[in-house]
């Protein structure tokens, strides 16, 4: 049978889910790398709602959760490492390719025949890699499928649940002002409101609330940005530079949005070395006629066609006219 996106919950994945978690699966649930509100909050609410009927699960993220992110409960049972033997289903949540986890270099189990692999995501890089799907590519968020699943199970959602729900709906329409905001992601956000979600601690946390070393970073980010003639505004980060202030790379997150709003400007690109020897790329546009998840796909990434990236290995930024990644010898 060919393999197609659901629209939003198809009945054939739902019952091939309900079966699989009757057979009482030993779950481990994946954010992937450098984790956004989206990833993370439908991660730790479905980890939550199995948990709350007595199913063995487990969360999961290679990198560390943003602190801005963790006044959601349970966040802290986030584990950074796990022995992929003591599972046998692994839960991909927002991910629109199963190596986005990176857990996969080093626990090859996860990827293989051997595990079931139940596929959440909403990106149009999928290509449906799960023995279950729940892709819809129509939908804002992960979290909003993940919340559409739970009714069908007719699992509980808790305030706590629906604060993390609204959190990766919040996130991914980008305050509900990204393209992708749609009537159905008003309208899940209205009932994880009516079940106790709260948008005013997500706003304070995550998007009005910034540390004294996260904005001494923007401050250089911004310092050091241009525009290129072909209107791109972009920006590299060295890993020094928000090293020497005390900061993670985790601060730059919500700085290219910032600068996504010039309005002379086309799309917006930050380049950045991470923590562990590589360059991460991240683009945004508001623009309708550009699309930047085709521009990431020439290196290798994808997401969305407004937001989207991609990861050079084992590289460095050099700083030049114009920033460019160089391969480590």
């Amino acid at each position: 049978m060919t393999k197609k996106p659901c629209s939003i919950i198809d009945t054939e994945s739902l019952e091939k889910l309900q079966q699989h978690l009757l057979s009482n699966p030993r779950i481990i649930i994946l954010a992937h790398s450098n984790p956004d509100g989206d990833t993370f909050g439908g991660a730790i609410a479905l980890y939550q709602a199995l948990k709350n009927v007595h199913i063995n699960a487990k969360v999961a993220c290679i990198d560390k959760i943003p602190e801005n992110m963790q006044f959601i409960p349970h966040s802290k049972d986030f584990l950074y490492d796990f022995n992929e033997e003591e599972f046998d289903s692994v839960f991909f949540i927002d991910c629109g390719d199963k190596k986005l986890v990176k857990f996969q270099e080093i626990k090859p189990r996860i990827i293989s025949d051997e595990m079931v692999k139940v596929n959440i995501d909403h990106h149009p890089t999928n290509d449906l890699f799960g023995d279950i799907n729940f892709v819809s590519l129509s939908t804002s968020s992960s979290a909003e499928i993940i919340f559409r699943i739970l009714q069908h199970l007719e699992y509980k959602v808790t305030p706590q649940m629906a604060t993390a729900l609204l959190l990766g709906i919040y996130w991914d329409t980008g305050s509900f002002m990204h393209q992708n905001t749609t009537l159905e992601s008003y309208f899940a956000a209205s009932e994880l409101v009516k079940l106790g979600g709260n948008i005013p601690q997500i706003a304070k946390n995550v998007f009005r609330s910034y540390e004294f070393k996260t904005l001494k970073l923007w401050g250089k980010v911004l310092q050091n940005l241009h525009i290129t003639p072909e209107g791109a505004a972009i920006v590299g980060v060295a890993r020094e530079d928000y090293e020497t202030i005390g900061a993670s790379r985790s601060d730059l997150q919500g700085v290219i949005d910032f600068i996504n709003s010039i309005p002379e400007a086309k799309y917006a690109v930050i380049l950045s070395e991470d923590e562990k020897g590589n360059v991460k790329a991240s683009f945004r546009t508001r623009k309708p006629d550009i699309d930047v998840k085709a521009l990431a796909e020439k290196f290798g990434g994808g997401g969305h066609i407004k937001a989207s990236g991609f990861t050079f290995p084992k590289g460095h930024l050099e700083k030049e006219i114009k920033w460019k990644i160089v391969k480590d010898e």
